[in-house]
């Protein structure tokens, strides 16, 4: 994605046409391929650091380094006290019991330093680098960034100490012998060798398993940011289809993981012991030819190997974190240099002016929309715009009046031609400057989930007021409502500028929406004002704000893009646009007079309006108001998704989780059970190795370097190391696989029945919590909890079976040692690592919240990108997030650190057991109650015991944040299929008129958002068959809420709801909605063609091609479609973006009729449509009510005189229900409203 537009020029702006290569700076571009990334990629990180991050890095590193070279070092000492168990015979009593105590010293003192160095590993930060994505796309911002974090906080730092380890055991070994270390050491770098390849070959298959994922979360996107559309077209199996098409595809890759996961594993243990095989064969040689003389040294050198190659093996579980976070860096610093070398290329030639005198000129200027680089949106536009002047441009939808605003805001460049800004091309222009000299009111207007007032202050950004006081900013907040008519209804609400809008305004109704829009236009003061169908969504009185900026543009370029031509009357200038091309302009006198498109426009809206002045005045019995002043607001009337929260799940253990799982996963219980066994047999590995290194140390200890048995003893154990490496190769590559394989499975399932599961619920579900927090969910929660239930399930079984079977040898070899050395260290151990993995536990909880909310916030911001952009809060948006974050890991703080102290002990704690295991072994064999074999055996057995204990409790954070993912994923569910509970009703009896399709009887509802605000209050209201109805009302008045009623988005809090004669909730949902269809005031389109977006509400297999072209054809949708050089099959984009607005309304009509409804709602069906396409519109509609029911909420008068019924509403009430004609008579409510509509000229 490109944050800015390569210049193509200087500043003077030449005559002559450029020719300038079209870069989208806003539209997120396909990856078919996966960026390549390494080890260097995720190291780029730290790069992004403080100073004070890389102090704490450097110390961090050297505290790793340290921590690692203290194991080996116990190597030294094991050798040291090898000769003196070896010796003991030949030394005195107390000598011995010395020589014992010092060296168990050691193992005390490595303790020590070991347990202060790992203290500090974990406190490093790398929430900086998510502060330093500006631009990026969600997934990357959140998902992949979570990625990175969890590999390089603890993961990194005992990789760190891996490989620390692996050098210090090579240094201790050569020390000792350097013939015997050689030899060892091409076994490690072979190892390493093979690693290095499979774990490359890993991270290419991850790779792509991410870019999956990021595609599954693009159609979450789409379906969750507009849950209202889905559900009431029934269209979510169909994204559920497309999901699990792409979760398939992703299963399929990841099936190829599973012999790179097994190899990895079978090839580190194999070439281990291996290496012991090896080793032991060469050292009892060259023992006995005289080149070594202690068999301490061998000792040394065997245990300083051993830790190397456990130091290789600590790697193994922490490389699928690894791997996901290097392929995770690679998508993330994709977009990271895409966007500093596009801010390099800007920079270097883009400059700002002194000042803005609001100058526009357009010369020859042609442009084609990247999707339709055949297809010309704009065909040499010669325009004009000065300052102090207001120009309206008018023209049919599609006509390409909104392209004029996406060129002036540089979103896109001119294809030909040139654009300037008081005489300089804006290509070389500072485009942050160039937008900061410009307000723009959206036709679909973003607000963010902050109070009004943050809401209308954002455009004050960039100017000379961006810093004010917090008064002197009230001042210029009230007065800009004031000019937006937006002050009354703000101070009518309970908050007034304090309230909260919620998330994209949607706890608002949409013409309150749009008049804080304006205010946050006003604001500012900026010398060019660009309204995009400003009034669109706005009551014929507030429209009228539009003409007061009309006739008040002294100060500033006034660019109103409209098809409503009663709004673009008062302009000074008019500009008429067609097929891309101005056809007409001039006043609006003149072009009345021209006879030409405008005046054809102008006849087509003023159709019909030639009503009798005078009326009879007829007594009304209902509520009569004063319609200048209205009534406390009632909000939402779009839905009111304001709250980061994911609703309180009941919480059950891991075990009962994980129970469940296995139920319902019984065909899979073939592949678990021989992973399970594999596991068994791994877990044997560890105590069978004590027992042969006992046996090892035995035959120095009992044989002389000339006895024959040394030769035969080394040769028969060398053998047995080797065949325990061959069932650790076997045994460790069944268990990558199959758990690898069971992983993969459950995954895919997983995730595909948690996207189901939101789906389903129901749609106050969706008002407590954004779409964004809800798709950062659908991703993290089943990549953590695949973490724990695929191999790592069989590395903890592994470990857990081996801590038994080693203390079971350990008894068996020698019950009083072991007794000591179990319980005398071990509860330390486990005590702290129980303890450990409480803290992780509530630790991850809190990160989980941290994570949502960050999604949540990047989510928003992305959402509104052309909002960021078009006000320039790019910093902003980037500060808030970056503080928003400290401020979190600020409360983390205190958690983490005491985690790192309980991760130091359990990590360190094995040398207390060894210090206490070496000081009474030596006691024992001092008092001959134990032999060297057998102490050596109980010893090793202990110590990988105790490295086994640490291993598991390293686990922490994966059992953890899956014991969340889990809780999630069958909660969501759980509450998905939970019964609905009903509302109780009132039962009020009355007349049935078997006529009837609609009866509302005294319903009174508050959205569960805001249950204090009843948005209808006791409203009473009967549809027959076959009618047209229309609800008309002032903005805010609760029309769209009746609609949100029937579609059964909600539940009436009191009163009774019954529709085809009975009540509402009778049928099924979606048995119910199939007799319904919505066009929504915002209507959503979605990627993919115009045909699958007209079908979204049917079955395709079932709709026949003339079904297709017939909803077409009723929605004017024909000529549009024969334009397209792709048809039907013309992609929308994401959102719709390559359609206008009228045309989005347009197809959303189409997906409406080609359902066939019995009872079709409309919602400001026509807001978007010009002139001519309102009155086809409305011509269809006519034709084909055909016994169909409709109900048209609008505020638009002149579209509803025809129709059976008129209802009218304020404040939550009906006032005023009857014809046209019979409302006009009363002089009441909409007597009012239309004389100000036709004063407006609709």
């Amino acid at each position: 994605m490109k944050e800015e537009d390569e210049a193509a020029g200087g500043l003077e702006a030449t005559p002559g046409g450029n020719e300038v290569s079209n870069k989208v700076e806003l539209e997120t571009q396909a990856i078919d391929e996966p960026p390549k990334a390494g080890f260097g990629t995720l190291m780029r990180v730290f790069a992004f650091g403080q100073p004070k991050d890389k102090i704490i890095q450097i110390v961090c590193t050297l505290a790793a380094i340290c921590s690692g070279a203290a194991m080996p070092l116990m190597a030294l000492v094991l050798g040291r006290l090898t000769a003196n168990f070896t010796d003991k015979d030949e030394q005195a009593s107390a000598d011995f019991m010395k020589h014992v105590r010092t060296n168990a010293l050691w193992f005390l003192y490595l303790f020590i330093a070991k347990f202060t160095c790992l203290n500090r590993i974990l406190h490093r930060s790398v929430t900086a680098h998510d502060a330093q994505t500006p631009g990026a796309l969600s997934n990357a911002i959140t998902i992949h960034c979570n990625s990175i974090q969890s590999a390089l906080s603890d993961r990194i730092g005992i990789m760190i100490q891996a490989f620390a380890m692996l050098l210090a055991s090579f240094a201790v070994a050569f020390s000792q012998s350097w013939h015997l270390t050689l030899v060892m050491l091409g076994l490690v770098f072979l190892t390493l060798g093979l690693i290095g390849f499979i774990v490359g070959s890993d991270q290419k298959i991850e790779a792509g398993l991410l870019k999956r994922y990021s595609d599954c979360s693009a159609i979450a996107e789409d379906a969750l940011g507009s849950i209202k559309t889905v559900v009431a077209f029934g269209a979510a199996p169909k994204f559920l289809a497309k999901y699990e098409t792409i979760l398939d595809q992703a299963q399929k890759d990841g099936k190829k993981r599973g012999p790179f996961v097994g190899l990895m594993f079978a090839c580190q243990y194999f070439f281990m012991f291996t290496g012991w095989a090896i080793g032991f064969y060469l050292g009892a040689y060259l023992y006995k030819q005289g080149k070594i003389t202690d068999p301490g040294r061998i000792l040394s050198v065997f245990f300083a190997m051993l830790i190397g190659l456990g130091a290789i093996m600590a790697l193994g579980p922490n490389m699928p974190s690894f791997i996901k976070a290097v392929a995770a860096s690679g998508d993330v610093f994709k977009i990271l240099d895409d966007a500093d070398q596009t801010d390099a290329t800007v920079d270097s030639v883009a400059s700002r002016l002194d000042t803005c005198n609001g100058h526009v000129e357009l010369r020859n200027v042609s442009f084609s929309y990247p999707s339709r680089l055949g297809q010309k949106a704009l065909m040499d536009i010669d325009i004009e715009f000065t300052r102090g002047t207001s120009t309206a441009v008018v023209g049919p939808s599609g006509a390409g009046k909104s392209t004029l605003i996406s060129l002036l805001e540089r979103w896109y460049q001119p294809t030909a031609g040139v654009l300037s800004l008081d005489g300089y091309d804006i290509t070389a222009v500072d485009a942050k400057w160039l937008r900061s000299q410009i307000a723009l009111v959206q036709q679909q207007p973003q607000l963010f989930n902050a109070s009004i007032f943050e809401n209308i202050t954002y455009g004050l950004i960039g100017t000379e007021q961006e810093h004010a006081s917090v008064e002197e900013k009230m001042r210029l907040v009230e007065e800009a409502c004031q000019k937006a008519r937006a002050l009354d209804f703000i101070h009518r609400l309970p908050n007034a500028f304090d309230t909260i809008v919620g998330d994209q305004g949607g706890l608002i109704s949409g013409g309150e929406k749009q008049r804080i829009a304006i205010a946050r236009a006003l604001i500012g003061r900026r010398p060019i004002l660009l309204m995009d169908e400003a009034t669109s969504a706005l009551d014929n009185e507030n429209s009228k704000v539009i003409e007061t900026l009309m006739t008040a543009s002294e100060d500033r370029t006034t660019i109103f893009i409209s098809h409503k031509i009663s709004s673009a009357m008062k302009a000074d200038r008019i500009i008429v646009i067609d097929k891309g091309q101005v056809v007409e302009q001039g006043t609006h006198e003149e072009l009345i007079a021209s006879g030409g498109l405008y005046k054809r426009l102008h006849d087509a809206q003023l159709q019909d309006e030639s009503e009798p002045t005078e009326f009879a005045p007829v007594e009304s019995s209902l509520v009569e108001l004063n319609p200048l002043v209205k009534g406390p607001s009632v909000v939402p009337e779009s839905s009111p998704n304001h709250v980061a929260e994911i609703p309180d799940i009941t919480k059950r253990s891991l075990f009962s989780n994980l129970c469940t799982i296995a139920k319902e996963q019984k065909r899979y219980w073939p592949v678990l059970l021989i992973g399970v066994l594999s596991a068994i047999v791994t877990a044997q590995i560890f105590p069978v190795q004590a027992i042969l290194l006992g046996r090892v140390l035995d035959t120095f200890q009992n044989n002389t370097r000339q006895s024959p048995k040394l030769s035969s003893d080394a040769n028969f154990w060398s053998l047995m190391f080797f065949v325990v490496g061959l069932g650790a190769l076997t045994s460790y590559a069944v268990l990558g696989f199959f758990m690898t394989l069971l992983g993969i499975r459950l995954t895919k399932f997983y995730r595909l029945d948690y996207f189901r599961a939101i789906l389903s619920q129901r749609i106050e579900f969706f008002d407590r919590v954004t779409s964004g927090a809800l798709v950062a969910r659908l991703s993290t929660d089943p990549s953590n909890l695949h973490e724990l239930i695929s191999v790592n399930f069989g590395l903890l079984i592994s470990i857990f079976v081996s801590i038994i079977s080693g203390s079971i040898v350990a008894l068996v070899f020698s019950w009083r040692l072991a007794l000591v050395a179990i319980f005398g260290a071990m509860p330390i151990v486990f005590a702290a690592g129980f303890i450990r993995m409480t803290l992780d536990s509530s630790l991850a909880e809190a990160t989980a919240k941290i994570f949502e909310e960050s999604a949540q916030f990047a989510s928003d911001s992305l959402l509104s990108i052309r909002t960021v952009k078009a006000f320039t809060m790019e910093n902003i948006v980037q500060k808030s997030y970056e503080q928003h974050l400290a401020q979190t890991m600020r409360r983390l703080s205190r958690k983490t650190a005491a985690i790192t102290l309980f991760f130091a002990f359990s990590e360190s704690a094995e040398l207390l057991a060894a210090a206490l295991g070496f000081w009474y072994g030596g006691k024992l064999l001092k008092e001959e109650k134990t032999s060297t074999e057998e102490f050596f055996t109980v010893f090793i057995a202990v110590i990988v015991g105790g490295q086994a204990a640490g291993a598991l409790f390293g686990f922490s954070s994966n059992i953890s944040k899956a014991s969340i993912a889990s809780n999630n994923i069958l909660g969501i569910r759980r509450q998905a299929h939970a019964p609905k509970e009903q509302t109780p009703l009132l039962d009020i009896e009355g007349e049935k008129d078997a006529n009837v399709i609609v009866d509302f009887r005294n319903v009174s509802f508050a959205y569960p958002a805001r249950p204090e605000v009843t948005v209808l209050k006791n409203i009473s209201l009967q549809i027959s068959q076959g009618q047209t109805v229309a609800v008309v009302g002032s903005s805010g008045s609760g029309k769209s809420t009746l609609l949100a009623l029937l579609e059964r988005f909600y539940d009436a809090r009191a009163g009774q709801i019954n529709v085809f004669g009975k009540p509402i909730s009778s049928d099924e949902e979606d048995v119910y909605r199939r007799r319904l269809a919505i066009v929504p005031q915002e209507p959503t389109l979605y990627r993919g063609s115009i045909r699958d977006n007209i079908t979204l509400g049917v079955d395709e297999d079932k709709v026949k091609e003339e079904d297709v072209i017939s909803a077409c054809d009723a929605a004017n949708l024909t000529d549009l479609i024969a334009s397209l050089p792709d048809g039907f099959n013309s992609d929308c984009g994401a959102k719709g973006i390559a359609l206008s607005g009228g045309q989005k309304q347009r197809i959303a009509i189409a997906r409406a009729l080609i359902r066939n409804p019995e009872i079709l709602l409309l919602d400001e069906p026509t807001s978007a449509l010009d002139a001519e396409s309102e009155l086809l519109v409305q011509e269809t509609l006519q034709s084909i009510q055909g016994g169909r029911t409709m109900i048209l909420v609008t505020h638009r008068l002149n579209t509803v005189k025809t129709v059976d019924v008129i209802i009218v509403m304020a404040a939550g009430h009906i006032v005023e229900k009857g014809t046209h004609n019979e409302l006009m008579a009363r002089r009441g409510h909409y007597f009012k409203l239309y004389q100000s509509a036709r004063g407006d000229g609709v």
